[in-house]
């Protein structure tokens, strides 16, 4: 029998346990006392507390005035607006409780043309209103009201002139760039030593091992999300860098080193998403072998792409020769087109291909089965030039490819096509095929074309729009379903900047904020909450500046955001769901920070138990360096404990959450996909100076103190890094410092890194290891500190480039290293371990408020060495704080 179980001693006293306790009850409800007034409503005639107003920070603050500090955002802010005024965004613009004030902020925005401006959290505002009214109500004071925030970017004016005019306004209370942020790095670099008992001869840690004996005690019932510094996948800036197939989706993202980057998702039957496999991805995921592109064209179950240098490169179905590589054999990898090295326009049709080259010619290959490639005769699976065209515009949407037919948009505007003419797509009003090019009917000054089935449209210079071919789903827009032989105007469209034609409908952007749809709606396909046709325009609840329309789906951007919508067989809209989307839904573009494929995590992301949250861009087996924090952090708090492989969490019964710093409202975000007694983690520090400078807790930016107010509001206990910087938080000459220390108390529990054991004098890292205990040099600190934990030598999962624990492992997914450190260490072990206490708690007699658990924690660590002038906190020790549980 253990030297901790329970027994009872003479005479029926109480075990030695249950001493313990009773005694560590007593002394946290003293603790718990004291602070009754921040988590229980006071006498109903007591005032409560007001939210914090940052109006006191305004120019004040780090980030509210120019010039601004190296690392902070010079194109997006983050705004709050005065909560009385009932400042909100709707379709018209910004409203407002008095239309003055409304008014009187437009006209700031107004300044700066490319200024956008949206709500921070994508919750609706009656949902938020309704929680935070909730909690006010629970805790008896005012709390934050997250839809008083948005987010303004202005990537080319930028946010100095923004800021400046912003805190003028008496509406605004404060307006703030971005912060650096940066995930906590390692700043020192052999097993889990942090599981064992405080007192161990072997280096004393959590004892997570004495809660794993107890009924809950590896986190059962609890959710932990651990929020990474994340970047975003953003759109190359250009024509045609979205496109979408028949069952699958490409866009094109700016990369810092490789030029443009592809990106695919959905069906991959036939190798279309060109990532060397036939494997269905719900998520896009990089096309890892090519780079510099410029834009992307989706076809049936193949896909080209255009990169900077003029060469033209396809992957997927090659069964007509549509891959333009003179052999039919389906390709997983991207491949060259023979031939080309000057291409400046693409498009993919269902079985044929289109290129402009920079001499005004056009090639084509692929489907000739209609004499769509401009000659009688078979497939091509090579490209040939269009035979008599020339004068072709040099621009994207100079061709467009159909079912069986092809158009080119001419220098002089004019356009011609040729092929198939069943239902009059060639807009010379008759219906018979021809495979010379011919000029459309009655058609100039034209700026692009487009097509994918049997209906063409043509954009014009004077911003509007003509289409021809077959409506028998209403998809010529002129609110009939007769085909039309000739172009006819979509009567109602005004300022349009770019078309798309999908296989039985279209969509339109324009110069506003307006974006149109029409034609069949059987999967949803034009966005507008329905299943009905429309045989005229109708306006979509999406401001975007570009859409790729495909057979029943679509993909758009507006701005840095990707939009789609539509059926979502095969996983083709990217949300990680096969779900239909009957109006424009928001991709976040996140990239993943984790390798789900690792055997200590995949079999609980098979299961659910780990699960990205919203869904990322990327490869869920991505093992480069980038990964290595969030699959390190996972590791330490959620590694699998029944498998015999690698090593335990601290609390593998727990359901994780992955997400990171690139969703708007991030913790609004996990605060709603949390409950009571769940955990929060911030991954983040705030580098105002760089990672070598000092470092501050993610809660100086002051949405994410609003945010993490209201998450330990509504019981979820934050765990928050404080930071690499060996800075000191009580410092009075530190604005950063004392923007954090002259507002209340946020309820976050702050973590340092302190010095792990050193059993016979040495660690990890070698002998003359600092004392146990003590805090690390690296670590920030200072009385707002709560707790700490291991800031160096914690095993935990590796990648190729750190394996120390393996170093002869090959295999990426079996990798571990016993080297992270930091506060990112540390946080994550406190994360672990509040988890296996909540999940005890919850067993018995309930979970605990965020105070009782930051209170247990400190009144039943492991005590900090009086002697060390940098206070970061007790280490905890699992064994006490279950044992003074009720």
């Amino acid at each position: 029998m253990s030297a901790h179980s329970a027994t009872r001693g003479r005479a029926g006293s109480p075990s030695p346990r249950r001493t313990g306790r009773r005694l560590a009850t007593a002394l946290l409800a003293v603790a718990v006392g004291a602070l009754s007034c921040v988590v229980t409503a006071g006498p109903a005639s007591a005032e409560p507390a007001p939210a914090y107003d940052h109006g006191k920070d305004k120019n004040t603050a780090p980030g509210t005035h120019g010039p601004l500090p190296k690392g902070f955002s010079t194109t997006q802010l983050t705004v709050k607006f005065k909560p009385g005024l009932a400042v909100r965004l709707r379709e018209q613009g910004l409203v407002a409780k008095d239309s003055g004030d409304a008014t009187e902020i437009q006209h700031v925005l107004g300044k700066y043309r490319d200024a956008t401006i949206r709500p921070l959290s994508s919750t609706p505002e009656t949902k938020i209103t309704e929680q935070r009214l909730q909690l006010e109500k629970r805790t008896g004071r005012e709390l934050p009201d997250l839809n008083s925030w948005f987010v303004v970017t202005a990537p080319r004016s930028g946010v100095e002139g923004l800021l400046r005019d912003l805190n003028a306004l008496p509406s605004v209370e404060i307006a703030q760039a971005r912060l650096p942020l940066a995930a906590p790095t390692e700043p020192l670099r052999t097993h889990q030593k942090y599981l064992n008992p405080a007192t161990s001869v072997l280096g004393g840690g959590v004892d997570a091992d004495y809660a794993h004996t107890q009924t809950g005690g590896k986190g059962d019932g609890i959710t932990v999300t651990d929020i990474e510094y994340q970047s975003s996948i953003i759109p190359q800036y250009g024509a045609q860098t979205v496109s979408a197939g028949a069952n699958h989706s490409l866009m094109v993202a700016w990369g810092a080193t490789l030029g443009g980057e592809a990106w695919s998702w959905g069906d991959n039957g036939q190798g279309q998403l060109g990532m060397g496999d036939t494997t269905t991805r719900k998520v896009p995921a990089r096309v890892p072998s090519l780079s510099h592109v410029l834009t992307v064209s989706a076809g049936n179950d193949y896909s080209v792409a255009l990169k900077d240098d003029g060469t033209v490169w396809t992957w997927g179905d090659n069964s007509q020769g549509q891959l333009g590589n003179g052999t039919l054999t389906d390709s997983k990898v991207p491949v060259q087109v023979a031939g080309i090295s000057n291409a400046v326009a693409i498009s993919a049709g269902p079985g044929h291909v289109l290129a402009t080259l920079s001499d005004g010619t056009v090639r084509a290959w692929g489907d000739n089965s209609q004499g769509q490639l401009g000659y009688g005769g078979s497939d091509s699976p090579v490209a040939i030039t269009v035979p008599g065209l020339t004068g072709v515009f040099t621009g994207a949407g100079s061709v467009a490819a159909g079912t069986a037919h092809s158009v080119a948009l001419l220098a002089d505007g004019t356009v011609k096509a040729w092929g198939d003419n069943s239902q009059g797509q060639l807009g010379d009003g008759t219906t018979t095929d021809h495979i010379t090019p011919a000029a459309v009917t009655g058609l100039t000054d034209v700026t692009q074309v487009s097509g994918r089935g049997d209906h063409v449209l043509a954009l014009l210079t004077g911003a509007t729009v003509k289409a021809w071919g077959d409506n028998g789903q209403g998809q010529i827009g002129d609110g009939t379903t007769t085909d039309r032989k000739t172009p006819v105007t979509v009567p109602g469209l005004t300022g349009v900047n770019g078309v798309s034609a999908g296989t039985l409908h279209s969509v339109a952007t324009t110069f506003s904020t307006t974006t149109y749809a029409w034609g069949d709606n059987a999967q949803s396909q034009l966005g507008d909450g329905t299943i009905v046709d429309r045989t005229s325009p109708v306006t979509i609840s999406v401001a975007a500046d570009q859409i790729a329309a495909g057979a029943i789906h679509n993909v758009g951007k507006a701005g840095q955001w990707f939009y789609v919508w539509g059926a979502n067989g095969s996983g083709r809209l990217g949300d990680g769901t096969t779900t239909p989307r009957t109006a424009p839904t928001q991709l976040n573009g996140l990239a993943t920070r984790w390798n789900l494929c690792h055997e200590d995590l995949a079999a609980h992301v098979a299961t659910g138990q780990i699960v990205q949250v919203p869904p990322v861009f990327g490869d869920a087996c991505v093992n480069d360096p980038a990964i290595y924090h969030g699959t390190a952090v996972a590791g330490v708090i959620g590694a699998q404990d029944d498998n015999g492989l690698g090593m335990a969490g601290i609390a593998p019964h727990a359901t994780l959450h992955l997400s990171g710093t690139d969703v708007p409202d991030s913790v609004a975000y996990a605060t709603a996909h949390s409950g009571p007694g769940d955990v929060i983690l911030y991954e983040i520090g705030v580098t105002p100076t760089g990672s070598g400078g000092p470092w501050y807790p993610w809660e100086v930016e002051s949405n994410i103190y609003d945010q993490t107010v209201l998450a330990t509001a509504a019981g979820v206990t934050v765990i928050e890094a404080a930071g690499n910087g060996g800075n000191n938080l009580d410092d009075p000459t530190d604005t950063y410092a004392t923007t954090i220390m002259g507002r209340p108390d946020s309820g976050a529990i702050m973590v340092g890194a302190g010095a792990s054991p050193s059993p016979g004098g040495v660690n990890c890292h070698g002998s003359g290891a600092p004392t146990e205990l003590t805090a690390m040099s690296f670590s920030t600190y200072g009385s707002r500190l709560d707790v700490q934990a291991y800031g160096v030598c914690v095993a935990t999962l590796g990648i190729p480039s750190v394996r120390d624990l393996t170093p002869s492992e090959s295999n990426p997914n079996k990798n571990y290293t016993g080297t992270f450190s930091g506060t990112s260490s540390a946080s994550a072990i406190v994360a672990g371990t509040v988890a296996a206490l909540q999940g005890v708690a919850k067993a018995g007699s309930g979970v605990l408020t965020p105070a009782q658990v930051r209170d247990t924690l400190k009144l039943t660590g492991t005590a900090q060495p009086t002697g060390d002038p940098h206070h970061i906190g007790p280490r905890p020790d699992l064994h006490a704080a279950i044992d003074s549980l009720p």
